[in-house]
This record gives C-alpha cells, structure tokens and sequence, in this order.
C-alpha cells in the first residue's frame, strides 16, 4: 500500500505520540493550600476568564509593539521560509508523485510526473514543477478547518486516495477519504465509505489491491441506532465506479481493527495451488473469546480471500504470537513476508524493537532487540532494511531474510543528526528515503540497492546555508555515570570557541526520543549567532523501554536530574561569563523544563514552554484518559503546585516548603482548544509567576494564545511566522548581550 502522511513543514517538536493523553485516575498530588487560580479552569467564554484573557493578551501585544527588533526577525524568518519546498512521496509506473509548496503556501500540492522529465528538471534546479508536471491536489482543496492527510496510490498509478481531516470547533477531528482517477480527464472525487441504517460510514484504513483497482477499506458499525453500543468493525471492498462496497468481512462487536495490510499469504487457497494466496491482514485490537490456550495470544487475523473472486473472503485465521511480545503485538508494525512468514516490528522485554515471524502455529525472532531503538523495518526483495536510531540519529542497516548482517557497500551514509520520515520499497532492490536533520533541509533519494547507487530526488536549498553551521554530539554524564546524548548546533565558530546565547529544548516523556529533523525557524535562531542544543533525557525513547521507565513515574526526578546535569555542562563548556541560556519545551517536555528551571532558577535567563502540563494535581479535573496515569502514576514533583507552596520532592533537593524566591523571564504559548492538554494549564501557571514576581524587578511573564485548534501547531504560515518572530524576540530582549538584529 502507498500510504504516507501528507507532507508538511516539520516545525515543532515531534509529539504526535502525545495524541490521546488525559487522565482519568491518576494520584494527585498533596496540595497544603487552596488553589487560588482555579478558576482559571473554566471555559475561555466565562465571563472572568474572558475578561483576563483579554488583559493578557493585550499585554503580550503592547509588549510586542515596543519590541524594536521584532519587526525585523519577523523579516527574516519570512525570508527564510519563503524557498520552494519538494518532497517525493511514491514512484508508480513511472510516473513520480511529489508535494511541492512555492514557499509561503499554507498546505503543499501533490504532483504527478514522468520520471525523465522530474529528473531532467531537477537537474536543471528548476524552482517550479515542468510543464510536464500534472496537478492533482491543490493546496486550496484545505480551507479553513482541514487539514492533509494520508494518500494512497494505487499499484498501476490510475487512483488516487486522499484524507481530509475535519477540525471540530472543540479540537477533535474527522477523517475522510476520496477517491479520484488519475487517467480521467475530468475526474471528480468519490467519498470513500458505507450507508448503513441512515448512518453514513466513513472509511478507516484503506488500502489497494495489488493487481487491479479493487481497494479495501475498514468501517465502523454501531450496533444500535443512537450509536451508544458497541461499534462493529466490517471490511469491504469497492471497485471505484461501482454503484456500492461489498462487504467482505464482519468482526465481532468490540472488536476494532487498527491496521489493515494486503499480503501474499502462503496458505494458498487449496492444496493443488502453490502460487501465493491473496489475503488482508488485520490488527484486530482484543482477544477472542474462543482463545483457550494461554501460550498464545491473539491479535493479528488473515482474511484469507478467494482468488477467483477477490473480495470474498474464503477463510480466516489468526496468528500466533510468543508471549514474550504479548503486550506490544496490538502495537507492532506489520513488514512483510519473509521466508513464507509474516514479519513484525514488534517489542519484548528492553523495549527497543526486533523483527518476529509470525503464522497460525508459533512466532520466531529474526532479528533481535539491540540497545538501539528499532524504528521501521522494510523488506526489500532479499534484502530487510531497518531504521535505527543511534543517539538520536536515524541510521540504516541491512540483513538478509536470515537476519545475518549484509555487506555495508549496500547501506546509505545518512548525515546526521537527521530523522526518516519514509522509507518506501519500490521493487525488490530500490528504496524511496525522505528525511531531514538540523542541518539538513528536506532530502528525497532513490537508493538501488543492486547497484548501491544513491539519486537525489529533490532537496529544498533555503537562503540561509546549513554549511554554514556545524552540529556535534555531546555525551553528558548525569547521576550514577548515566549518559545523556545531547546535539548540539551553530555556528562552528561558536562550538569551537564558546557561544554568548544557547537555547535548549527538552522532551523526555512518554518514550518519544528527541527531535532532531529539520527546522527553519531553528536555523534563523542560529545564523543571528545564536547556539542550538536538544537533549534526549531518561523518560524520552532514545534508548528503549528502561531509558523511558527510569524517567517516568516516581523515576521522573531522574529526567530532571538529567536535564540539570546537560545544563551544567552547557554553561561550563559551551558558555561565555555571562552567557545566556534558555530552555524550551512543548507539552510534556514544557513540564520537565519548567521543572528544572524550579531546581536551579538562577541557571537560566528564560523559559519557553508550548502547550505545556503545569498542574498535576488537577489532571483528572483538566480532562484525559489512560495514557497520563502511565507516565505520572506516583510522580510528586508539579511546577505548578510548587509556585504556590513550595518544592514538593524532597529527594530532588531541599525540603523547603516555601514558594521560589525567583523565576526567570517566561513565554507561555498555548492555545484556546487544546483537547490533549487543556489550555488552563498554561493560564494558571502564567498567573502564579505573574504573581509571584509582581514585586520584583522582573520581567512579565507573558501568555500568548496561538491561532488554531488541537494539540499540535495549526495556524497559517504567516501565524506560524508570528509565533517564532514572538520567541526570538523575547529570548532576544531577555538575553543580557543582545543578539543582533539584523
């Protein structure tokens, strides 16, 4: 299946993880005084939290007017994005499929090509696609409220899926697919779903079959007519053109199915066939009922389909799993065939990844977990190829369907720091690899295995020269000898001397590793002079399950002390007397920043926090579910709760129950509808540093309420261009020894 997410400026911190993540039980932590900003927690259309919104955003823009250099970031950073922007998506009978933004574009549109003209054009670094090019999607297909999806092309090039997602006023959001033909010359969209009972059924997982353009595609049921029972997954299949679906399997009620993959299953149809049958494979999210041996668990099902007529289903089976990878199966990445197996990417004990075959009688490992995380996996005709992330890096190895290393004449060279954001098999022995770094801009290769030749398909060449800079990696050591990987970017000048200004971003929650792909508005930060860290501390996933566990919970002191340890040893090595140092962090890593920044106040000359969690004695009130109890169960360290009584982990530092005697300069971004982490978190914490500092001669502390709806970044590009104009300006007024303005 072609199925890739639609390309987008990566600008902010990678937390897509972080998408359902609210709690409904978790331990609160012990507040020796009433809350005074509790109602704070009200709708934003309460009259008195209006009424303060209103007097803190205007604040926050009378600041900005006085700011004599924000005018002239914003200038730059409008510079700066304005470049044109490619990345390929998929290569279907010669025909190439592209994103492409002229620079200043709120959405990309996706193009389809010849391969020769692409190319030719490429090589002539043409700034706009060739006449040959054909538009397929515009980017004014996403008005107001929508958002691109996945795609799907299928395997002859002559369909093309699509998903819209739907932004409810209240953040939640709406996924449909359409469908269109690429070989008609007037083609129209078909909406990809069911009607049922006076319902109309949107498709989930699609996906297109491999020899015509039948395509598959999942639904939810509800069993009864208000739609408050149990939903039931159902799988059909549609021939666009066709009056309806037909319906090619029902799973019992409560059962949702999470992926959907077309394979070749070795089961065959009948004993006199041996040419591979034709089957889905499905997720199916709980264990059947009629499962009775506790040696196996359940989770992933083949539909065995008839060959002779594709779309009915002729049998079904499920897989068979050791019980070493039960708890991750329900989450594990399907990969392939591999020897007449199926292969999964799924997690045993270290929780780092491994490569298991899979069929209806017993699994086998055949790759096995390593102390470096494994991202994706990819089979490529002999060959598998796997994704690894070595201190933050993405990095490419190879083994062959025995799981025994292969030559390393055959394995890219990635720069690094840089992250994968595809990794796509073409045929038996070519790859599709889009990626960026920190100093890496957006980059598409064709790698040919065979070959071992490497084609760079597009790279987008902004004004400002990453060869400019230079990134290093830093080993920090922490407590009990921990190490802490740290990158580390600017002007090489800088590094190789000691720089006057240094922003730190941190994460380290939920087991997602540190972001290291490619941002412009970071490169702005640092051709104005300025140094650029990202830290990948215990509770983030840059090492497995034990990294994550040891900085999560009542381990969460271990992810503060790591921070504190990579802040010292930035000032020391990397500062100049009297450098600045600042610290930024998005939901949960604008939680662990605040943190730290209560530990060692003085360390730091600002604090920059998007969509942060303060308050986590009130995250049963603030709306949740399952996730947050993971991550926070038995954790007693809450920023918020420390401004107003003190600092409320003994083992971390002092016992004193008294409120911070300092905070430094802070810019709270968040935003109105907020459905992961409410905006009230933000709202309380800017009013009790507000309060807090009210009589010291201290900058305010200023809120700012980003344009858009959800968790993630979902404004226009001149709001975004805003936002970032808004941050260097004020790490730039915070700073003692300004950074230049121009």
């Amino acid at each position: 299946m072609a199925r890739v997410a639609f390309a987008g400026m990566r600008l902010l911190t990678v937390c897509g993880l972080l998408a359902l993540i609210l709690l409904s039980a978790c331990r609160q932590t012990t507040v020796t005084s009433t809350d005074p900003y509790i109602w704070l927690e009200s709708p934003v259309t309460s009259p008195r939290v209006s009424a303060w919104l209103t007097q803190q955003m205007a604040a926050t823009r009378n600041w900005r007017r006085q700011q004599t250099h924000y005018q002239t970031t914003r200038e730059q950073l409008h510079a700066a994005w304005d470049h044109p922007k490619w990345q390929v998506v998929d290569i279907k009978n010669d025909q190439v499929f592209f994103y492409y933004n002229p620079g200043l574009a709120d959405h990309y549109s996706l193009y389809q090509q010849p391969y020769a003209d692409f190319i030719g054009d490429r090589a002539r670094s043409g700034e706009t696609p060739g006449a040959s090019a054909r538009l397929l999607i515009g980017a004014e297909v996403f008005v107001d409220g929508t958002r691109p999806g996945d795609i799907a092309i299928s395997p002859d090039g002559g369909w093309l899926a699509y998903q819209i997602n739907h932004i409810s006023a209240v953040g939640a959001t709406d996924r449909r697919w359409y469908v269109q033909s690429l070989t008609s010359s007037s083609p129209a969209p078909i909406s990809a779903g069911v009607s049922h009972e006076g319902w109309y059924l949107p498709a989930e997982h699609l996906i297109w079959a491999d020899s015509d353009d039948k395509l598959f595609f999942t639904v939810s049921v509800p069993t009864t007519g208000d739609g408050n029972g149990a939903w039931q997954a159902r799988v059909y299949s549609y021939q666009p053109g066709a009056a309806q679906p037909e319906l090619v399997h029902i799973e019992i009620a409560g059962r949702p199915i999470e992926q959907l993959h077309l394979v070749d299953d070795g089961a065959g149809p009948g004993p006199d066939d041996d040419s591979p049958g034709y089957a889905l494979l499905a997720a199916v999210a709980a264990v059947p009922e009629a499962a009775s041996s506790r040696s196996l668990l359940f989770g992933w099902r083949v539909l065995q389909l008839d060959k002779s007529a594709p779309g009915n289903l002729a049998s079904a089976r499920w897989l068979s799993f050791a019980r070493d990878y039960r708890d991750d199966i329900d989450r594990a990445q399907y990969v392939g065939v591999v020897r007449g197996r199926h292969a999964f990417l799924a997690r045993a004990g270290r929780g780092t990844g491994a490569i298991i075959l899979a069929d209806g009688q017993q699994s086998q490992t055949l790759v096995a977990e390593t102390d470096a995380p494994l991202l994706s996996a990819r089979v490529l005709g002999r060959t598998l190829v796997l994704e690894y992330l070595v201190h933050g890096s993405s990095t490419l190895r190879m083994v062959d369907l025995d799981g025994r290393p292969v030559q390393a004449a055959g394995v890219p060279d990635l720069p690094a720091p840089i992250r994968i954001d595809a990794m796509r098999a073409l045929d038996e022995h070519r790859l599709l690899l889009t990626f960026s770094g920190i100093l890496t801009p957006p980059r598409s290769e064709l790698l040919d295995i065979r070959n071992t030749t490497r084609i760079v398909l597009s790279q987008d060449e902004p004004g400002i020269k990453p060869a400019d800079f230079e990134a290093r990696l830093l080993k920090v050591v922490s407590d009990k000898g921990i190490s802490v990987p740290v990158w580390l970017a600017g002007p090489q000048s800088s590094l190789d001397d000691k720089t006057e200004n240094l922003l730190l971003e941190v994460y380290g929650g939920f087991g997602v590793p540190m972001e290291t792909a490619f941002s412009i508005s970071r490169l702005t930060w640092m051709a104005n002079g300025g140094a650029y860290a990202v830290a990948g501390p215990r509770g983030g996933g840059d090492y497995g399950k034990r990294w994550h566990d040891d900085g999560s919970g009542e381990q969460r002191y271990n992810s503060i002390a790591d921070v504190l340890a990579v802040v010292h040893c930035l000032r020391d090595k990397w500062l100049t007397d009297g450098g600045n140092l600042a610290i930024s962090g998005r939901s949960h890593g604008g939680l662990l920043a605040a943190e730290a920044v209560h530990r060692a106040p003085e360390k730091f000359s600002a604090l920059v926090t998007e969509a942060a969690v303060f308050d986590l004695a009130r995250l049963h009130a603030l709306g949740g579910a399952q996730f947050w109890r993971e991550e926070y169960q038995g954790s007693v360290s809450s920023p918020y709760q420390r401004l107003l009584t003190g600092d409320q982990n003994p083992a971390v530092h002092s016992p004193s129950r008294h409120p911070p005697s300092r905070h430094p300069p802070t810019l709270l971004i968040t935003r109105a509808v907020d459905p992961v982490v409410a905006p009230a978190h933000s709202f309380k914490y800017a009013q009790a540093v507000q309060n807090l500092t009210r009589d010291q001669d201290a900058p305010a502390t200023l809120l700012y309420i980003a344009p858009g709806q959800g968790h993630d970044a979902d404004g226009t590009v001149n709001a975004l261009i805003d936002d970032y104009a808004l941050r260097w300006s004020f790490l730039n007024s915070r700073f003692r020894k300004q950074l230049p303005s121009e």
